[in-house]
C-alpha cells in the first residue's frame, strides 16, 4: 500500500486544496473589509472560518503521512464539523431573507428610478439655489435701493414707535449711526413740546393708512428741522409696521418767509410811490393799484380790481389800445408810453387830465404783467405853457422825469438797501451808507431837533408819513424832497422796518422863481431889442440913401449917353453903356435884398418853387462875360430845384459861385461845379473849385462878418459876402458849411428845407 508515487499524489492533492482553501478565507475577509455596506457580511466570515477549518484537514492528511498523528487529525475535523454544522444552520436561515432580496433586473429598475429621482432632486436643489440667489440679491437690491433714497427713510413698530431699520440718508442727515436709530423711538426725534401732537396723530391714524403732514425734528446735534412726513403701512420681519419718509423743508420755508417778506416790501413800496401804480395782465384787466390810483382817478380799489385798464382813458383813444399792449408784449421792456405824443386819462367824474407814463415787464408765476406808474402832469403842463415862449430849455426842465431815491430801514431807522436812484439824488454808493443812520440826509438843525426819530414814529403810529422838505447830499448840497415814509410789519403786526421813498423836486420848486428872473430878462432885452432894430432902420435909411443916389447918377448918365450919342457910339460902347446900367440896377436889387435882409425879425420871405440850375447859368454866364479871356470850366448840374425866395438865392449864388471865379484866378485853368449829391445821409446842394482854399483849421470863423483869410491884394474883397449867405441859408431853415485843404480848392455844401410842408415860421432861424 505504500506507494511511493500515490503517497506524493496525495501530498500534492492535499497541498494544493489546502492552498485553496486558505486562499479562499483570504480573499472573502477582503471583499468583507472593502464592502462594508454589504447585506450579511457575517456569512461571508463564516464561510471562511468553514473553508479555512476544511483546509485545515487536508493539511493534517499530508501531516500523518509521515507523522500518523490521528488525534490531532481527528480534533481538526470535528472544529471542522462543528464549522460546518454552524455555517449550515447559518446559512438555512439566512435563504429566507436571502430570497426576499431583490432581483438583479429589481435593482437595475430601483436604481434608474434613484437616479432619476436623483436628477430631479439636483434641478430641484439647482433652482432651489437659483431662487435663493435672486432672494439674496432682491434683498441687496432692496436694501441697496432703501439705502439710496435721497430722503431720509425708516421703519417703526406702531406698538412700541421702536425704530427698526433706517436707511443711510437717515443716518447722514440726523448725525445717529444705524445702530444708535435701532435703539431710539419716534418720539427721540422730536420736540418736547410736539410730543403729544406726535402721540394724538399715531392714535387716530387708521391701520393701514398713509398720513402725510409738517413736523419739526430734532437732529442729534439739538438742531431742529422743518420735515415733511409721509408715511404708511408696511411688513417688516413678518409683522406689521409703518414707513416714514421725511423731506427736509427748512430752506424752502425760509424761502417762502423770504418770498412773503419781499411782498409786503413791494406792496410797501407800492403805497408809498407818490405816482399811480397800476398793474394789469396780458388781457388788460387790472390786478393790483396803490392809493394814489385811487386819489388821482377818483374810483375806489374794488372798482378798479378786474376790469379793463381802458376805463381810464378817454374814449378817443380806447378802441387803439390793446394794439399798442400787444405791441409792448411783443418787445416788453421798460419804456415810456406814447413817447412824443400827448397822453391824457380820464377820472371817475369824467374830466381829462395830461398823464406821462411809464410801462415795465413785471414776470410773475401767473405769466408776464405790465407795471404802468402814471403821473398828473396838470401842473407842469400849466407852467410849460407859461414859459413855452420864453425858453425851451426852461420846459424842458420842468418837463423832465425825476427818478426815485427807494431805500429799506430797519426799525432803528439803520439804512438796509440802496436804489440806484437813491445813489444818483444823494451821491452814496451802496457800500458807503448801508448800516449807517438815515438822518444823514437831513440839515444839521432838523437832525438836533430829532425830526428824523420823530418821522418814523408818525408813519408806525398813523401807517404813512409824507411830506416837503429840505434834504442834505453827500457833497452837502440841499435838494426839495418829496419824502413818503410807510411802515413795513409782518403777519403778526410786528414793526420790521420802513420804506422810504425820496424824490427830488427842487426844479418845481424853482421853477416860479426862475419865471420871475427870466420875465424880467425877457422885458430887458426886449426893451434893448427895440432900441437896436430903431438904430439898425436909421442905418439902412442912411446906407440906402447914400448907396442909390451915386446908383442913380451912373444909371441916368448912362440913359443919357446911348440916347444923346447913340449915333457916335459903335456897338461896343452900346453893349458897355448897357452892361453898366444892368449892373447898376443890379447893385440896386442887391442893395435892397440885403437892406430886406438886415430887417430879417420883421421882413416876409417869398417862397416860391426856384430853378437853381438857371440862376447859375446865369450868374456863370455873366462872369464869362465880364471875364472872357480866363479858361475856365463852369459846369452846372440840370435839375437843380428849390423852394425858396428866389432874389436870396440870387445873391447867395452869386456869392459862392463868385467867391470861386475870384479864388481859381491864380490858375491858368480852373473849374468850378454847382450840383446837388449826399452828405451824411441827407441831400445837400454844392459850390466846389480847385482854386486857392484855406486852412480847414480856420473853419470856424469862416462864415463870420469881415472875415478873410487871403491878402486882399492877392484876393479883392469886403468880407461879408459869406456871412450873408450863411444868414440867407440859415433864414431859410438851412445850414452851410465848406470843406477845403490850402492849395487844394474849396467845396461850399448848403441844405434847404423843405418849407413847402409847414409853416416857414416853425423852422426859420430867427
Amino acid at each position: 500500500m505504500w506507494d511511493r508515487g500515490l503517497v506524493w499524489l496525495h501530498l500534492v492533492s492535499d497541498v494544493l486544496i489546502a492552498l485553496a482553501y486558505f486562499s479562499i478565507p483570504i480573499t472573502l475577509v477582503y471583499f468583507v473589509r472593502k464592502k462594508r455596506d454589504l447585506p450579511f457580511h457575517w456569512m461571508f466570515l463564516m464561510f471562511g472560518v468553514f473553508i479555512v477549518a476544511c483546509g485545515s484537514t487536508h493539511v493534517m492528511e499530508v501531516w500523518n503521512l509521515w507523522h500518523s498523528d490521528y488525534w490531532v487529525a481527528g480534533v481538526v475535523k470535528l472544529i471542522t464539523a462543528f464549522a460546518s454544522i454552524i455555517t449550515a444552520i447559518l446559512l438555512f436561515q439566512l435563504v429566507p431573507k436571502a430570497l426576499a432580496l431583490p432581483s438583479p433586473d429589481v435593482l437595475k429598475e430601483a436604481n434608474q428610478n434613484l437616479i432619476d429621482r436623483t436628477e430631479k432632486l439636483a434641478q430641484v436643489n439647482a433652482e432651489l439655489a437659483f431662487a435663493n440667489n435672486a432672494l439674496l440679491r432682491s434683498q441687496e437690491q432692496q436694501r441697496f435701493l432703501f439705502d439710496s433714497i435721497p430722503h431720509p427713510v425708516w421703519v417703526y413698530e406702531p406698538k412700541t414707535l421702536a425704530i427698526k431699520d433706517v436707511n443711510q440718508s437717515a443716518v447722514g442727515s440726523y448725525g445717529y449711526s444705524r445702530e444708535e436709530f435701532q435703539s431710539l423711538t419716534i418720539k427721540d426725534l422730536r420736540p418736547e413740546e410736539d410730543i403729544p401732537a406726535l402721540m394724538e396723530s399715531v392714535q387716530t391714524t387708521p391701520n393701514g393708512s398713509q398720513a402725510a403732514g409738517i413736523w419739526r425734528h430734532r437732529k442729534k446735534n439739538g438742531e431742529l428741522i422743518d420735515v415733511e412726513i409721509t408715511s404708511g403701512s408696511v411688513a417688516y420681519d413678518g409683522k406689521e409696521a409703518r414707513l416714514v419718509v421725511a423731506t427736509d423743508i427748512t430752506e424752502r420755508k425760509k424761502a417762502e418767509e423770504a418770498l412773503q417778506s419781499s411782498e409786503q416790501k413791494f406792496r410797501g413800496l407800492l403805497q408809498a410811490a407818490p405816482d399811480a401804480m397800476v398793474i394789469a395782465n396780458r388781457e388788460g384787466e387790472i390786478v393790483l393799484v396803490n392809493s394814489q390810483t385811487e386819489k388821482m382817478f377818483g374810483y375806489t380799489r374794488s372798482d378798479l380790481l378786474n376790469q379793463k385798464v381802458e376805463m381810464l382813458l378817454p374814449k378817443k383813444f380806447r378802441e387803439g389800445h390793446p394794439g399798442h399792449r400787444r405791441g409792448f408784449y411783443s418787445d416788453p421792456k421798460t419804456r415810456s408810453m406814447g413817447a412824443g405824443l400827448e397822453l391824457y386819462a380820464v377820472r371817475k367824474d369824467g374830466s381829462e387830465f395830461p398823464v406821462e407814463i411809464s410801462l415795465s415787464p413785471l414776470e410773475t408765476e401767473n405769466g408776464t404783467l405790465v407795471f404802468s406808474a402814471i403821473r398828473d402832469i396838470t401842473d407842469r403842463k400849466q407852467m410849460e405853457e407859461a414859459l413855452r415862449q420864453s425858453d425851451e430849455k426852461l420846459r424842458l426842465l420842468v418837463g423832465g422825469v425825476r427818478d426815485y431815491a427807494i431805500v429799506m430801514l430797519d426799525p432803528e431807522g439803520r439804512v438796509t438797501t440802496w436804489s440806484e436812484g437813491a445813489e444818483r439824488i444823494k451821491g452814496y454808493r451802496s457800500e458807503e451808507i448801508v448800516g449807517q443812520h438815515f438822518s444823514k440826509f437831513y440839515t444839521p438843525e432838523a437832525a438836533a431837533l430829532g425830526k428824523p426819530a420823530l418821522e418814523l414814529k408818525k408813519a408806525a403810529e398813523q401807517g404813512r408819513f409824507e411830506e416837503e422838505g429840505w434834504r442834505v447830499r453827500k457833497d452837502g448840497s440841499r435838494f426839495w424832497a418829496s419824502v413818503v415814509v410807510t411802515p413795513l410789519r409782518d403777519r403778526t403786526g410786528q414793526l420790521r422796518g420802513f420804506a422810504k421813498v425820496t424824490r427830488d423836486i427842487t426844479e418845481r420848486k424853482e421853477i416860479e422863481e426862475q419865471l420871475e428872473r427870466r420875465r424880467s430878462d425877457l422885458a430887458r432885452s426886449n426893451a434893448e431889442l427895440i432900441a437896436a432894430n430903431k438904430e439898425l432902420e436909421a442905418f439902412s435909411y442912411s446906407v440906402s440913401h447914400d448907396l442909390r443916389a451915386p446908383l442913380r447918377s451912373i444909371d441916368g448918365f448912362s440913359l443919357a449917353l446911348l440916347e444923346d450919342y447913340e449915333e457916335k457910339l459903335d456897338a461896343e460902347g452900346k453893349d458897355n453903356l448897357h452892361r453898366v446900367r444892368a449892373a447898376t440896377q443890379r447893385m440896386g436889387v442887391l442893395i435892397d435884398d440885403l437892406l430886406d435882409l438886415s430887417r430879417v425879425t420883421r421882413a416876409e420871405i417869398k417862397l416860391q418853387q426856384v430853378d437853381l440850375s438857371a440862376i447859375g447859368r446865369s450868374i456863370g454866364a455873366e462872369l464869362e462875360k465880364n471875364e472872357p479871356e480866363r479858361r475856365i470850366e463852369i459846369q452846372i448840374q440840370e435839375g437843380l430845384e428849390a423852394y425858396a425866395d428866389p432874389n436870396l438865392m440870387q445873391i447867395a449864388l452869386e456869392n459862392l459861385l463868385g467867391n470861386a471865379w475870384k479864388f481859381t484866378s491864380k490858375r491858368k485853368s480852373a473849374r468850378i461845379e454847382f450840383g446837388q449829391a449826399q452828405r451824411n445821409g441827407s441831400s445837400a446842394f454844392y459850390v466846389r473849385d480847385d482854386g486857392a482854399g484855406f486852412d480847414s483849421t480856420r473853419a470856424a470863423r469862416l462864415f463870420g462878418a469881415f472875415q478873410r483869410f487871403h491878402d486882399k491884394n492877392d484876393f479883392p474883397g469886403t468880407g461879408v459876402g459869406l456871412a450873408t449867405v450863411q444868414r440867407i441859408i440859415q433864414r431859410q431853415g438851412g445850414r452851410i458849411w465848406a470843406e477845403s485843404a490850402v492849395g487844394k480848392g474849396a467845396t461850399f455844401c448848403f441844405t434847404l428845407v423843405d418849407a413847402s410842408r409847414g409853416d416857414p415860421e416853425s423852422w426859420q432861424t430867427r
